[in-house]
């Protein structure tokens, strides 16, 4: 008997549990990634990556046999005069060249469906990448698995990352490109430092808060040679500022915009998107409609209300114990896991303060500070390991039953809370399908449809439109909504709809329900047939014409 147990535990090691979570994690992305809408914001970067795609293989498209080719060079946006031509679309190139393949051919719902696969496959490996490094600082242990769990069941990611081909691309590569970072600074490797040079140009192509990173990474660097390793300040100087030297050189071989002058141009870059300077309009927020300079406790409460209660009380768990292990650290030499630890503890408050301090515009929920998440993440998870190992370990003494000295009860609350809480979070990611992104914990929902911009995106809209097709068998039936949803229908599908933004026209309206109340009120003529909700709050709703 105690064989089979021996058997069944080596079998179902930490390592062969991650293996088989990560592969069935992927093949649940694999099956359910056409299930999403679109926003409007995907065929804008479809937009800058071509305007990008054309500035380096312009001359190659206009020789092409293909027609569509040289019209695509043809039309496409000049970059240097380009609205978005800051916006950086390395990543993007690679679904583009997709299309380039087939020769720009492919049926919109196809060119899109390869770009949510893409983000889904994106924020897969940097799932890995987190695993890694909860797994160099905890081992070869169940911490990392439950790591692994929190990273897969925050249902908003989930659901943002089969299709928001911005944000979820960013925080991806934020991750990839700490786990490099963090192996240099371990060993300050030549090709450690290399890819993390590259990783952190990747993101901040992506995403400019990326340069945070290499702020964070060279001040470590200093801290360690200087202080803790006392190394000579020269070789100190030239091993530190290689980074940026190499992060600038592959930031602009990725960034066609700067070829001409990246001098002048990365200043340029740096200001415009710190303002996010493009954008004038306004977003719900406590119940109140605020433009992109939001109040200071803007990402607090927005993470207050959207992260689970259970990542929030490990959070703060782990910010209890990091800050009881200063003193800890000031008495000896800085190991691994202290590096691990301070690293992202700085992250995360260097990061909130900047947005804070500096006052950086945002809009629509906390995408624009998805960075935040990697070091909360991971802090949560040593909250975890905090309080596991103190209920393991430090009430043993407390037990006088032989059976309970190993296993205490109150460490076996901790695992059954947390086996409950992250299977609730599977139940709610399954039960609203594919509506993931309009999560809320258990504080949240309760005032989040008079508080907060729900699907801001209108992602949901596609799933109407295609209830309208399959109700209504009439060809040219009117529905106003935004065009770009029907960038997803089939050709078929297409064909029978017509978009318009007029309501004296329309047979159907695809109302969003950004603003409580007013969003809610049929307009006159029409009346509701459908709507979509999430725990029980209406995100879109159908309206139809009726007959006087």
């Amino acid at each position: 008997m105690e064989d089979s147990q021996i058997h069944f535990k080596s079998f179902f090691s930490p390592t062969r549990v991650a293996v088989l979570v990560l592969a069935i994690y992927l093949l649940f992305g694999l099956l359910i990634f056409q299930d999403y809408g679109m926003s409007y914001d995907e065929n804008l970067e479809r937009k800058s990556s071509i305007s990008n795609f054309v500035f380096v293989m312009g001359d190659r498209m206009l020789s092409s046999d293909s027609e569509t080719v040289r019209n695509i060079a043809l039309n496409a946006p000049p970059l240097e005069t380009y609205r978005d031509r800051y916006y950086g679309t390395a990543l993007q190139t690679i679904p583009l060249l997709v299309e380039y393949i087939n020769y720009f051919e492919m049926p919109s719902r196809e060119v899109f469906l390869v770009r949510h696969l893409f983000v889904f496959l994106n924020y897969y490996i940097a799932g890995i990448f987190f695993y890694l490094i909860l797994r160099r600082r905890f081992g070869n242990t169940w911490i990392p698995v439950i790591g692994l769990f929190f990273y897969i069941l925050y249902p908003r990611f989930f659901g943002e990352s089969f299709y928001n081909i911005k944000d979820i691309l960013f925080y991806a590569w934020i991750i990839i490109s700490a786990y490099f970072i963090l192996r240099w600074l371990e060993d300050f490797r030549f090709t450690h430092l290399l890819l993390s040079a590259i990783t952190i140009a990747i993101a901040t192509n992506t995403r400019i808060l990326g340069l945070s990173l290499l702020l964070l990474a060279c001040v470590f660097s200093l801290i360690i040679n200087l202080v803790i390793k006392k190394e000579r300040i020269p070789r100190t100087l030239l091993m530190t500022f290689l980074l940026p030297v190499l992060f600038f050189i592959f930031y602009t071989i990725i960034t066609p915009i700067m070829w001409q002058n990246p001098f002048r141009t990365f200043p340029a870059i740096f200001v415009h998107f710190i303002s996010f300077s493009p954008w004038n309009g306004t977003h719900f927020y406590l119940g109140e409609m605020i433009t992109k300079e939001v109040p200071w406790h803007y990402l607090p409460v927005w993470m207050g209300v959207t992260i689970p209660l259970l990542y929030i009380v490990m959070f703060f768990i782990g910010v209890g114990a990091l800050c009881y292990g200063i003193n800890i650290w000031i008495k000896r030499r800085i190991d691994r896991p202290a590096l691990y630890d301070i690293f992202f503890a700085s992250q995360f408050f260097c990061t909130l303060l900047g947005f804070i301090l500096l006052r950086i515009s945002m809009y629509e929920g906390w995408r624009h500070a998805y960075i935040l998440f990697v070091p909360f993440l991971y802090i949560a998870v040593f909250g975890f390991y905090k309080t596991s190992t103190y209920l393991r370990h430090n009430l043993k003494a407390k037990n006088t039953n032989d059976k309970l000295k190993n296993k205490p009860i109150p460490w076996y609350g901790l695992i059954y809370i947390t086996a409950f809480c992250l299977l609730s979070q599977l139940v709610w990611i399954v039960i609203n399908h594919p509506y993931q992104y309009v999560y809320f914990n258990l504080i949240g929902r309760q005032i989040a449809e008079k508080n907060f911009t729900l699907d801001y995106w209108e992602i949901s809209h596609l799933d109407l439109i295609l209830y309208v097709l399959a109700n209504d068998d009439r060809s040219g039936i009117i529905i106003k909504a935004n065009w770009f949803h029907g960038l997803l229908l089939s050709e078929n599908e297409r064909a029978r709809v017509i978009f318009t933004n007029e309501k004296d026209e329309a047979d159907y309206i695809v109302q969003h329900t950004r603003i409580p109340y007013i969003d809610r009120i049929p307009p006159p003529g029409f009346e509701e047939v459908a709507s979509i909700t999430v725990d029980g709050i209406k995100i879109s709703i159908l309206y139809k014409r009726y007959d006087n």
